[in-house]
């Protein structure tokens, strides 16, 4: 297993720094480890095996070895959310309540591949069936990172705050990625049946 820093996030820690809030981003920083952590503990239990876990600015990241069944993705996928509301509620503090509810619900926004959106994906795949589920799902995710990338413009211009517009963009360059592997995961493994 390889662990990715990417170097976004070590310039985001020295901006945290040089504008004195480093504490409040590490903390942050923690319970989005802990949130990954708990996915992780999930996966493991489940006999998968993790390959990659990447250290990113907007949180931390595993990957996974094969194909997940819907089953083992949706239990992987909750247990992140679970978490972040055990630990709102466990301490008894209100910052980390507050970051935990923040870490909650950033995750479970519908787009692909935040929990959220692989939740959303697995029961449109029960309701709708395996290849209109995906499709509808990947639809729905651009659709939200659409309406969700003119708010953050409309923050950066009436506000003057660059971070929505700066987390939006990070947010698309993810998902897009994620779904981009998958397609090509699709027509590979299409070829292969087709052999």
């Amino acid at each position: 297993m390889s662990v990715k820093i990417y170097i976004t996030l070590i310039l985001l820690i020295i901006y945290y720094f040089i504008i004195g809030k480093l504490e409040l981003f590490l903390m942050f920083y923690n319970f989005a480890i802990m949130h990954e952590l708990s996915h992780m503990i999930v996966a493991l239990l489940l006999n998968i095996d993790i390959t990659e876990i990447s250290l990113m600015p907007v949180g931390v990241s595993a990957k996974y070895i094969g194909k997940l069944s819907d089953k083992k993705e949706f239990l992987v996928s909750i247990a992140g959310p679970l978490s972040s509301i055990a630990f709102a509620l466990i301490y008894h503090n209100k910052l980390y309540f507050t970051i935990n509810i923040l870490i909650l619900v950033f995750n479970c926004i519908p787009i692909y591949p935040f929990d959220g959106g692989r939740i959303l994906r697995i029961i449109l795949k029960i309701f709708l069936g395996k290849q209109k589920g995906k499709r509808v799902s990947t639809y729905l995710s651009y659709i939200l990172l659409i309406i969700m990338f003119l708010i953050s413009i409309f923050i950066a211009a009436y506000f003057k705050n660059f971070f929505f517009l700066f987390l939006m963009l990070y947010v698309y360059k993810i998902s897009s990625d994620e779904i981009k592997k998958e397609k090509l995961m699709n027509i590979i493994n299409y070829l292969q049946i087709d052999k």
